[in-house]
């Protein structure tokens, strides 16, 4: 199918001429491209675990930032370029020997005779074969594991298939009714006499994952000031993201939306749908609400959701008054603009509700000169700028605590997604995707760590409740302060949906169940307990499935909301 498409041009001029430079000009244009997108993939897909898909080249990608990392890119992964310049190389090394060798051209009537099967056999191409629906990435996982499917697809492909806004499959598993008795995420929440007014500000620290922080690796991380601060702290040992980048995790944490499907929600044809989040529901009850972040204004459609979400402002780059803070790349050092956030707070009207998202811990890892010797070198690059975004966060919560709302605040801090590991136990499908959720508030929550399963999409609700606010929403997660509620974590990769809920983790790939795994005992999902299991097996399905069919069909219907 990436053939037929991706070559199409040359392969259609082919029928009409067989040699010449317009041709020759066609086939490494197209060779070229398909080079080039599966050895952008050596790097990038260690940070992802998947395929590139076509949101990364998008405005709520990497678009508006390209220009500044170019440089960037091709001074931390040179040898990257070098493997494609030789591949390149190579092809038009092989193409010029069979060119030059002679090809005996066929008679008319030979030729009308071959053209038939031909395009024949381009309609079956651009289908990418004779079955009932096109070729699409999720039908990988009928030849592989869920950990293998990157090995069976190709980077051109997953870039072909998500260049569009591709329509949402609507998956009915059951009755409308019975799905909903099974999972339903529409939610009340009543107003009572633990209503709290409080401030509420969100710190989403760039690629802080679970491996990095002390706290949960007996002490071994780069998070000195969080690992005082967790002492404090509500904790959750087992929280996880709902997906493997920042595009996917704000309308996660903010509105309780999974990425359940090819294209980021922020990239996808939905992103228009009404929503709620925690900015429009707090902005709804008298909140001022606002979003921090220090890189370039429209970078990866932050303020495009925050604006859909009903968050009123949005502070960016071009809000920051002193430029001598840009870091080259991404944006402003986190020191810096974590400081002017603080100040900028407290100027606002009480109650306020903020998001501030960390930026110096993504590629390419850059900190302040000043600083260059002050943090520890781990056995990745990111380390030490982990260890920098840490130092900035610690700064922040010093000036915090000498204003007078300080007091009055719950403080969440979580990361948008993992990034690299170096430690085994974190090298699966459990590990990528294992971050922290700490809710801060000394006078009104207790420290402790809770081993309960927790995800991004909590967040919207479990805010909501500790507050008390009387309100309806629809959220694919639950209260982390309603036990009486299972939680769960849900994800979506490679055309794999994956449910983790107490001890086990199931895999299914949108008609079977694929893996099933006690995550708890076997860390490195070793032992897939599948045929072995069933009882288990059919719970979880029965879970998953309602969840994804509640997810299709309220995306599709535009029901992400309550009337």
């Amino acid at each position: 199918m990436t053939i037929t498409i991706l070559y199409a041009p040359f392969l259609l001029l082919h029928l009409v001429v067989f040699s010449g430079k317009a041709l020759k000009f066609l086939f490494h244009l197209s060779n070229t491209i398909a080079i080039a997108l599966n050895c952008l993939d050596l790097e990038y897909y260690k940070f992802t675990l998947k395929r590139t898909t076509a949101d990364l080249f998008t405005t709520a990608g990497i678009g508006n930032d390209i220009f500044n990392l170019i440089p960037v890119f091709i001074t931390d992964y040179w040898y990257v370029f070098i493997i494609t310049a030789m591949l390149i190389l190579f092809s038009m090394v092989v193409y010029n020997k069979i060119e030059n060798s002679k090809l005996e051209l066929p008679g008319t009537k030979a030729y009308l005779l071959f053209l038939l099967p031909v395009l024949a056999f381009f309609a079956i191409g651009f289908r990418g074969g004779l079955q009932y629906r096109p070729l699409n990435i999720i039908q990988a996982g009928q030849y592989a594991d869920a950990k293998n499917i990157p090995v069976v697809i190709n980077t051109p492909f997953a870039i072909l298939k998500s260049s569009y806004k591709e329509d949402l499959e609507e998956r009915i598993y059951f009755n409308p009714k019975i799905a909903e008795e099974i999972f339903n995420p529409a939610q009340q929440y009543k107003n009572d006499s633990s209503t709290k007014p409080l401030n509420v500000v969100l710190i989403i620290a760039e690629s802080f994952s679970k491996e990095y922080i002390g706290a949960f690796n007996e002490g071994k991380g780069y998070t000195p000031y969080l690992d005082k601060l967790m002492r404090e702290s509500l904790v959750f040992e087992n929280a996880f993201a709902n997906g493997k980048k920042s595009i996917e995790a704000l309308p996660s944490i903010l509105s309780g939306i999974p990425t359940l499907m090819n294209t980021s929600y922020i990239s996808s044809k939905y992103a228009a749908n009404r929503i709620g989040s925690l900015g429009s529901v707090l902005a709804q009850k008298g909140y001022e609400t606002v979003f921090f972040h220090g890189g370039e204004n429209g970078t990866m459609g932050f303020k495009a959701f925050t604006q859909v979400s009903g968050i009123e402002e949005y502070v960016g780059r071009n809000e920051y008054p002193y430029k001598g803070d840009y870091d080259g790349n991404w944006g402003i050092f986190d020191e810096p603009f974590l400081q002017f956030a603080a100040d900028n707070l407290n100027q606002r009207k009480k109650p306020f509700f903020a998001t501030i998202f960390t930026l110096s811990s993504h590629h390419p890892y850059t900190i302040p000169e000043k600083h260059k010797e002050r943090f520890n070198e781990g056995p990745l690059p990111i380390l030490k700028s982990v260890e920098y975004a840490d130092y900035s966060i610690h700064q922040f919560f010093e000036t915090a605590k000498k204003m007078p709302w300080f007091e009055q605040t719950l403080f969440i801090i979580t990361a948008d997604h993992t990034s690299q590991n170096y430690l085994p136990a974190y090298n699966n499908k459990i590990g990528s995707y294992a971050i922290p959720i700490v809710y801060y508030a000394p006078n009104y929550l207790k420290p402790r760590v809770d081993s309960r399963v927790v995800q991004h999409n909590d967040i919207f609700p479990s805010t909501i409740d500790f507050i008390g606010i009387d309100d309806s929403l629809v959220a694919f997660g639950t209260s982390a302060f309603d036990t009486s509620k299972t939680s769960f974590s849900i994800s979506y990769i490679n055309g794999i949906y994956q449910l983790i809920e107490g001890d086990y983790c199931l895999q299914f790939d949108g008609e079977n169940v694929v893996g099933l795994f006690n995550w708890k005992a076997d860390k490195m999902l070793a032992n897939n307990l599948v045929t072995m299991e069933e009882n288990r097996k059919e719970l979880l399905e029965e879970k998953i499935k309602a969840i994804i069919q509640q997810y299709s069909s309220r995306l599709i219907e535009n029901r992400l909301t309550i009337k």
